[in-house]
């Protein structure tokens, strides 16, 4: 499924490029948060955690939101079956998952206080909507959005 569209090359320069481009902004927010010493001995688990979390947050997310949908669908009958009102809310939950998740390898990986890693998860899950939403092709071509 991931190579199905016709440009996988396209796909491949903008995951570098992305992957570069959040690496770079983790190593800086890390740099000015923890210290020096500490940003450039994680180099490799800060490009490592790039790598994560711009090619398989989002296929974790859509598998997340895909539960949530039928968790929330099945909720949604049963309140339709009372009084024709159930709507499904619960598949709004799926960014609170990713900043979740993101925060859990943001402090395993770079191994930085629990306070620190709440302010690098919040850049990054900012900087990735704002990556998502001007290059949609990163998440798109797998076949998944959230």
């Amino acid at each position: 499924m991931l190579f199905q569209n016709a440009e996988p090359w396209v796909f491949l320069i903008w995951l570098v490029i992305a992957t570069v481009i959040v690496a770079l902004i983790a190593y800086i927010v890390v740099l000015l948060l923890e210290s020096r010493t500490k940003a450039s001995d994680k180099k490799f688990m800060i490009l490592l955690l790039a790598l994560i979390i711009v090619l398989f947050l989002p296929v974790v997310l859509n598998a997340i939101g895909t539960v949530l949908t039928a968790i929330g669908g099945a909720l949604a009958d049963i309140r339709n079956a009372i009084d024709h009102r159930g709507q499904n809310f619960l598949v709004l939950l799926v960014p609170v998952f990713g900043f979740l998740i993101l925060l859990v390898l943001v402090k395993y990986l770079i191994d930085i206080p629990w306070d620190n890693s709440v302010w690098v998860s919040l850049l990054l899950l900012f900087l990735l909507y704002i990556l998502f939403s001007l290059v949609p092709e990163l998440y798109t071509f797998v076949g998944v959005a959230f």
